[in-house]
């Protein structure tokens, strides 16, 4: 099954800056890194909704196609050599029966130069023994690279350098729009935190500083929102 990228329409980034380095944020709720020729994207959650229908609960099927049909399309608009995962890019266990794992093969086979990386996080316990078998190359929690610190949870994050996480996945209410995934600036940590990525995820609380910025994702468009 092909994995369609012209089935989400990406729209224009909005430019923001960690210290020296240079990004754009998409509402497709991906982080461009242009120096660094990377996606960044958090909490993917593949298997989600196989999980919950194995438990009895009547989910959709389609969500894990429908994230990779977006992810496809922004790699195809930034055309980066790398997609960096911040954790959760498994929501269970691997099961070879799971209808994801063909959505997830069809993704990597379109796009078999890609390079993934994939930090662990708290829901991929089967990822370290499953990565090759994904396609993924495993980073560690914490690493650096061009001084700023890429973590799946903001609080690993080491104390002396800026860094990009996920895991909250954070959420702002948008007059008009209701409650939208939202990238959040926490200025006194200097953490940007990710919203999730997967569309099947609950939106958390935001609890914002003096100085925090927050910028709600609106399909293709990237909104400034009261912190």
């Amino acid at each position: 099954m092909a994995i369609e990228p012209a089935a989400f329409e990406v729209g224009m980034p909005r430019a923001f800056e960690i210290g020296d380095e240079a990004f754009a944020m998409y509402g497709g709720r991906a982080l461009h890194w242009p120096v660094a020729d990377a996606l960044l994207i958090a909490d993917l959650h593949l298997g989600k909704g196989a999980v919950f229908r194995r438990a009895g609960l009547p989910v959709p099927r389609g969500g894990t196609a429908g994230d990779l049909a977006r992810l496809a399309a922004l790699l195809a608009r930034t055309r980066v050599a790398r997609l960096v995962i911040l954790g959760d890019v498994l929501h269970g266990a691997l099961h070879d029966d799971a209808g994801w794992r063909e959505d997830w093969a069809a993704f990597r086979a379109q796009h078999a130069t890609l390079r993934i990386e994939a930090i662990v996080g708290n829901h991929d316990r089967a990822l370290p023994t499953g990565a090759d078998a994904l396609g993924l190359v495993l980073r560690d929690e914490g690493t650096a690279e061009r001084g700023i610190a890429l973590c799946h949870e903001p609080e690993h994050a080491p104390p002396d350098r800026p860094s990009v996480s996920g895991h909250i996945h954070p959420a702002v209410a948008v007059p008009g729009l209701g409650r939208l995934p939202a990238f959040w600036w926490r200025a006194r940590a200097r953490q940007l935190v990710l919203p999730a990525f997967s569309a099947f995820t609950g939106r958390g609380r935001v609890l914002a500083a003096p100085g925090d910025r927050l910028h709600a994702c609106a399909g293709h468009a990237v909104l400034p929102a009261p912190a």
